[in-house]
């Protein structure tokens, strides 16, 4: 009897001791989960975002980690403030992570490490779009590796900027010049007394084709295709381009734009353009040529912003011999001269773009000209039937 009761006894010990093990080798985590629950962003030294998109890091984004057991986590991606100056009112939410999403939500299971922190790693799809992410989370960091798989459409892939041909049977260019109103511009073209009429697209056509860059030697269609020269849409939704730099324009140089600079996605026959601001501003800030003070346009920028958060929305169309053009229509070319009108009011810029004119020998002689459009474009644009300002590009064969 005694030693049944010992055996008992020995074995209530031993499942004591298993249960003991197993609770401390459960999965409860030892690392104190509120250290880790943070909005992590790229410019946050104490709480860092470090995001890498497509193998690329992206910034301007935020990213919100919370768990409440330690196995399973929420990561809330979105984008942060967009900020043209230093003044509050002059920012604005910047698009998400994933093209086409304002947020997106990860559900992840978590693996503890140690006392340090968690991993995390899985696929998330919705919508048409994949997502295969992994990453860790640590007091103070967060990092996340990220590819994404768009829904398909009909733009992926390569083209090229379609070539110019000067031949006057030619109509399709690079430039798409696409503008009809029922008012037209009544212009002396030549500084000799003879009145022409012509649709706003019709003059862009033919001042494009007109030698004034370049010491006269290069019009605005071969400039255009010596800055530009394929653009590629691609599955994760990053949109990069081969591009030459203005300095060497005449002779190019290509290379290759950085990813996560622009992205977009394809929704009711329209393409969404998402630009990272930040990246685009500083460019600006750097660019030493630049002399107007970006507080002269701040009020039509901050009109933009909107834009930037859910997307500048383009046209686009495949013709039957495979030209794609990718356009604004009317809609948002209205929208755009509209805001942008009363800046010829502002003698600041008007000089700065007359002075402009009057430096080049090639475009001082349309001077005159210049003048006349400022004044008569507020009546013809009002006029607009049709518009489709942008590129032309074709699949390289």
């Amino acid at each position: 009897m005694k030693k049944n009761l010992f055996y008992l006894f020995a074995l209530l010990c031993s499942v004591s001791l298993f249960t003991a093990c197993s609770d401390d080798d459960d999965d409860t985590p030892k690392f104190p989960k509120d250290e880790v629950n943070a909005t992590y962003k790229s410019t946050d030294a104490s709480n860092q975002l470090q995001l890498l998109y497509s193998g690329e890091p992206m910034l301007g984004k935020s990213a919100t980690f919370n768990t409440t057991d330690g196995k399973t986590a929420t990561i809330v991606l979105e984008g942060v403030a967009v900020s043209l100056t230093k003044m509050p009112a002059a920012s604005s939410a910047g698009s998400g992570v994933i093209p086409g999403e304002a947020t997106t939500t990860l559900n992840v299971n978590l693996e503890s490490v140690g006392e340090t922190g968690y991993t995390f790693k899985g696929t998330d799809e919705t919508n048409g779009r994949t997502v295969a992410y992994e990453g860790a989370v640590e007091k103070g960091k967060l990092t996340l590796q990220l590819n994404v798989t768009m829904p398909n459409n009909n733009l992926i892939g390569t083209w090229n900027l379609y070539p110019y041909d000067s031949t006057p049977t030619n109509t399709v260019h690079p430039l798409r010049l696409t503008w009809e109103s029922s008012k037209k511009f009544q212009l002396d073209l030549f500084g000799m007394g003879m009145i022409t009429e012509m649709h706003p697209g019709e003059l862009m056509t033919f001042m494009s084709a007109i030698g004034l860059l370049n010491d006269g030697d290069m019009n605005l269609q071969e400039a255009i295709s010596s800055l530009l020269k394929d653009v590629t849409f691609k599955a994760d939704g990053n949109i990069q381009a081969s591009y030459s730099e203005a300095a060497n324009l005449g002779n190019p140089v290509w290379k290759k734009s950085p990813l996560n600079i622009a992205q977009y996605y394809v929704k009711d026959g329209k393409i969404y353009l998402l630009l990272n601001v930040d990246a685009i501003l500083a460019t600006v800030a750097g660019n030493k040529s630049t002399r107007m003070d970006i507080t002269t346009i701040l009020p039509q920028l901050m009109q933009l912003l909107p834009m930037i958060y859910s997307g500048i929305p383009l046209g686009y169309s495949i013709s039957e011999n495979g030209t794609l053009g990718v356009y604004i229509e009317k809609e948002l070319g209205m929208q755009l001269i509209n805001m942008f009108l009363p800046l010829l009011q502002n003698e600041e810029v008007l000089a700065e773009i007359m002075e402009s004119v009057n430096s080049n020998p090639a475009f001082a002689a349309f001077a005159g000209v210049t003048q006349a459009i400022f004044e008569q474009l507020p009546t013809v644009a009002a006029g607009t039937t049709k518009m489709e300002l942008g590129l032309n590009f074709v699949k390289p064969e």
